[in-house]
């Protein structure tokens, strides 16, 4: 059997999983509120912490059958995560949201994907093999759970295999009037004849191979006489070489390490100059910074405390006001209320001489 080689991956779903993602469920009485866990969260006794785990999904596809030249077999692996969205739309199952969501929508992720590999029934996908239509389940299965707040990465498995069968098979495909078996016979003859080219080309690369090999040993061996005697001569040119370039390090180094005490001591003078000017002005720098920061805090606090007196004096003020107001007002009313007293006991009695002339 032959496997179809896929299609180079040219991107992926980003998922955007969490790892420690858990929502809170909130009861008090007969309310309940359900919201995301957050950082430095302290667990309330009436809180009920419900972890949103990353689940893994596996759903077996029946393919379309080829016949018996071409035998197909699909999967899908799915790693999914429910979000915030989809735990508040079913909160009656938080405690296994996962299975709810593969009890849910194992039956719809299953049918839309073997609904597309019905486009296996063609032969169009024989000469790019089956990546591309791998890659627009993925697609699929990702919109179709994106859709309902559910984040996932998919992966689908089409595994496409030709059998080898006998030539009376293959001429039976030929003269099918199914377009799909006509071109997996084509394929299946194809292929063997790219084999056995593979085969013949290979041979003869191998013939040639030997014929080289064979020319490149005697080459070798002339080679490496003539290597040997270079050998010789370049060691002998070598140890010279090496002596002299002994001498002269050993009179680099002695000079180096003149150099280097004298440049040693000057650094270290230089550097305990530095040390010193640095502290000094440091000492200075303090002491200014010092009386600078006394001098500020005086002020600000003086401004403070005049603050603090008026805000009292306009505190007093207004509530002084506020108490001729309040008396104003009480005399005011006071006034209308006997008014009306009066006016009202001049009705209910009348005068003497109202009387009389009744």
């Amino acid at each position: 059997m032959t496997d179809f080689d896929p299609m180079p991956d040219d991107g992926g779903w980003i998922a955007g999983f969490e790892g420690d993602r858990s929502v809170i469920v909130a009861r008090i009485g007969p309310f309940q509120r359900l919201f995301q866990r957050p950082q430095n969260y302290v667990k309330k006794l009436h809180h009920t912490v419900y972890d949103l785990p990353i689940e893994e999904w596996s759903i077996a596809l029946e393919a379309p059958s080829l016949g018996p030249l071409c035998e197909i077999s699909a999967a899908l692996s799915v790693r999914f995560q429910a979000t915030l969205a989809f735990a508040r739309q079913h909160p009656e199952h938080l405690g296994r949201l996962g299975d709810h969501i593969r009890e849910r929508f194992k039956s719809l992720l299953k049918d839309v994907s073997e609904e597309e590999l019905r486009r296996l029934e063609t032969a169009k996908w024989l000469d790019q093999g089956q990546r591309r239509l791998e890659r627009d389940i993925e697609d699929l299965v990702h919109e179709l759970l994106a859709t309902r707040d559910i984040q996932s990465r998919c992966r689908c498995t089409i595994e496409a295999r030709l059998h080898e069968v006998n030539q009376s098979l293959l001429d039976q495909a030929m003269t099918s009037q199914d377009p799909t078996r006509q071109g997996i016979a084509l394929e299946i003859i194809k292929r063997r004849r790219e084999a056995q080219e593979q085969w013949v080309r290979e041979q003869h690369e191998q013939q040639l191979l030997e014929q080289r090999l064979k020319l490149e040993q005697q080459q070798d061996i002339l080679t490496l006489l003539k290597q040997e005697s270079e050998l010789l001569r370049a060691e002998r040119q070598e140890m010279v070489l090496r002596a002299r370039e002994l001498l002269q390090s050993q009179e680099l180094q002695e000079s180096e390490k003149i150099d280097s005490e004298i440049r040693i001591k000057r650094e270290r003078l230089r550097h305990e100059t530095e040390l010193n000017r640095l502290e000094l002005k440091a000492n200075l720098d303090e002491k200014e910074e010092r009386t600078s920061n006394f001098t500020e805090v005086q002020s600000h606090l003086q401004k403070e405390i005049e603050l603090l007196a008026m805000e009292r004096q306009r505190l007093a003020l207004e509530e002084e006001i506020h108490k001729t107001k309040v008396t104003r007002a009480k005399g005011w009313f006071s006034g209308v209320k006997n008014m009306f007293s009066a006016e009202k006991g001049a009705e209910n009695n009348p005068s003497p001489n109202q009387e009389g002339d009744e």
